[in-house]
């Protein structure tokens, strides 16, 4: 659950989830979702974010707390959208994509000129959301062990698992191994 959690968490400070123009569809600019999403942090957040964000809080309204979530990525939808326009039209064409090997695939996706370009554009934003979905994460967690009665986590440790989940974790570190997803491939 609190994987599951994680994942809901992360996808609600995420602006482009929030519109349904997710990928920019609607407005000539298919596959911004993946470039806010992806492309940008993979070129910059191990060298320029800073994701040391504090303690965890304790939330009293976690229904609060998850639309705010919601509504403050929703802010942010023009920008997202209207930066990159407005970048794209000054960018020249041959400029803003370029090809890069992914695992055993050649790929077309966003120049690192152009994707630090728009970054800069968005004056942090990307951090920013990453880092509120870092805190929101952390402090549910700590507030579902608070409202748990904060039992002694280290006695899961020991915990035994099932033969099932065995097998789907072997399954998966196969897949893995190979090189293979196991899954739907994301839009370039």
């Amino acid at each position: 659950y609190s994987a599951d959690l994680g994942h809901y968490v992360g996808d609600a400070h995420v602006p482009l989830h929030t519109t349904k123009n997710y990928n920019g569809q609607l407005t000539n600019q298919k596959g911004i979702h993946a470039f806010w999403e992806s492309r940008i942090p993979e070129l910059v957040a191990d060298e320029e974010y800073e994701h040391f964000v504090g303690r965890a809080k304790y939330i009293d309204d976690i229904l609060e707390a998850s639309w705010n979530a919601v509504r403050v990525s929703h802010y942010a939808v023009d920008s997202v959208l209207s930066f990159e326009s407005t970048l794209s039209a000054s960018w020249p064409d041959d400029m803003k994509y370029t090809y890069e090997d992914r695992g055993r695939t050649n790929i077309r996706t966003y120049s690192k000129e152009y994707a630090l370009a728009y970054e800069e554009m968005l004056g942090g934003q990307i951090e920013r959301r990453m880092n509120n979905a870092i805190i929101c994460l952390g402090s549910m967690w700590y507030t579902a062990w608070v409202n748990a009665g904060q039992p002694n986590l280290l006695r899961y440790e020991e915990k035994e698992v099932s033969d099932s989940l065995k097998n789907v974790l072997a399954e998966e570190e196969e897949y893995w191994r190979q090189g293979r997803i196991n899954g739907r491939e994301h839009d370039n």
